[in-house]
């Protein structure tokens, strides 16, 4: 009888022993977790910037750099130019929040001023791309179209970009350095690309004709002649007056093509290519914004815009 009051003590502990070593088990297997989800091997989990940027492109741009490390979102949508752009009364929770606040200055973007006034995206650290680049004056104003120059965006927004993200997050520097210096690279190996392709254009096809002046970078960097631009002030259509006078120098200059872009109605492009006996306008290219695939990165939009100025002029 004393035998087995004892095996059955013996049980009951052995039974509480492993009920024991089952909860602590559990415990480990709970903190192990937490820790592995808070950053992985126990460290604290990475720093995530709320980066807010004007437009799509810039958007793309900053994303490339940043990586894991930023949450990058765009005020203005996919297809739409920043230049005419009128803010909607939600954009504001867009900067609520926001680390960084990207633009590229230079008179592109001023409606954020008027955002920032009126949400807590104010007093977020602030990044104008513009800033100390050389620009190209048209009509007397300094143009703001710097991206589409490939070898700008290398030698001026990149290092400024990786600058401010390191500022901001000093434990990420060496992640942003290090997909700068990828992407860099890639933007190098694409402007190679396109100086090929522009070159296979007769020298003396290389005129455009644009819908609005978004172009004089991209002319004086691969090597095109700007001829003129229909709209010279954003959101005014040109006089009677103003377009007889393209038309003439349109057919002075022999110009092949009339380009517009996607997010413009592209009326004014055919009264003129009509009025100049031009059969060719191109009403697809993008700039400002990005578009649906395969427009709808920095590189993407460059190889687009590109590729139908070359059929469109060879």
């Amino acid at each position: 009888m004393a035998t087995s009051r004892l095996t059955l003590r013996l049980g009951i502990n052995q039974r509480r022993t492993t009920s024991l070593v089952a909860v602590v088990l559990a415990g480990a297997v709970i903190v192990t977790g937490c820790a592995a989800s808070a950053g992985g091997s126990g460290g604290p989990a990475p720093t995530v910037l709320k980066v807010v940027t004007t437009t799509t492109v810039f958007a793309d741009i900053v994303r490339n750099i940043g990586g894991a490390r930023t949450d990058v979102t765009s005020i203005i949508p996919p297809g739409v130019g920043p230049e005419d752009y009128e803010p909607k009364p939600n954009d504001t929770r867009i900067l609520d929040g926001a680390d960084l606040v990207v633009s590229n200055g230079v008179g592109l973007d001023d409606f954020l001023e008027k955002l920032l006034a009126s949400s807590t995206g104010g007093r977020a650290a602030r990044l104008v791309l513009g800033d100390g680049i050389p620009t190209i004056s048209v009509g007397g104003e300094p143009n703001p179209h710097f991206w589409l120059d490939p070898s700008l965006v290398v030698k001026y927004y990149i290092p400024s970009i990786v600058a401010k993200l390191s500022g901001l997050d000093p434990s990420g520097a060496t992640s942003f350095a290090a997909n700068a210096k990828t992407y860099g690279d890639s933007l190098t190996a694409l402007d190679a690309e396109l100086q090929s392709q522009a070159q296979s254009i007769p020298a003396d096809h290389r005129k455009l004709v644009t819908f609005h002046d978004a172009f004089p970078y991209f002319a004086r960097h691969f090597g095109f002649e700007l001829v003129g631009v229909i709209l010279a002030n954003p959101g005014q259509e040109p006089s009677a007056g103003e377009m007889a006078q393209l038309v003439e120098t349109v057919k002075k200059a022999g110009v092949h093509a009339v380009f517009t872009e996607a997010q413009f109605n592209p009326s004014l492009a055919k009264t003129l290519a009509d009025e100049a006996g031009i059969t060719e306008v191109v009403t697809s290219l993008y700039n400002d914004a990005l578009g649906p695939a395969p427009a709808d990165t920095y590189v993407g939009v460059m190889r687009w815009d590109m590729q139908h100025i070359v059929e469109a002029l060879r």
